[in-house]
């Protein structure tokens, strides 16, 4: 169970936490008081508590994080492509896009863009067909039915 603790602590803060943060450390809570009870490390706490000092907000800032290798117009591209075409796959939204790209895009980058616009994957499941000698053993196993004889029941039974 510790370990769960611990990984706890190296997940992100969500907002909820940071305003939660900021409230404890108003009413005077110690920074460690509000790591115990946030299951968080005592760095973290101050790192907020700094951030809302310095600039007024708990929102990371622009620009951290890894930089995005499409550009906007070209994430619009692919969106565009998966709302026109909703039962495509990946692979035909990629060769279909990658022409008008500047770089060459990662089939996972392909997925993601329309997961952002919660555009979700409208294909029908596929379900591989049954070969003859498969047919024939699942009848074999399965019971056949009897036709039933309805005329010796009552009416209001049927």
């Amino acid at each position: 169970m510790p370990l769960r603790r611990f990984r706890r602590q190296y997940e992100k803060l969500s907002e909820f936490e940071r305003e939660r943060i900021f409230g404890m450390m108003e009413a005077e809570w110690s920074a460690r008081r509000i790591a115990r009870q946030l299951d968080r490390s005592n760095c973290v706490v101050r790192r907020r508590w700094d951030q809302w000092i310095r600039e007024m907000s708990f929102t990371r800032r622009q620009g951290s994080g890894r930089s995005r290798q499409t550009s906007r117009r070209e994430d619009r591209r692919i969106v565009r492509n998966a709302r026109v075409q909703p039962t495509a796959s990946l692979a035909a939204i990629q060769t279909q896009v990658a022409p008008s790209l500047e770089a060459s895009v990662s089939s996972q980058t392909i997925r993601r863009r329309p997961g952002e616009e919660h555009l979700g994957s409208w294909c029908p499941l596929r379900v591989l067909t049954l070969t003859p000698t498969h047919r024939r053993l699942r009848l074999e196993v399965v019971p056949r039915t009897r036709k039933l004889n309805c005329s010796g029941m009552e009416p209001g039974r049927l």
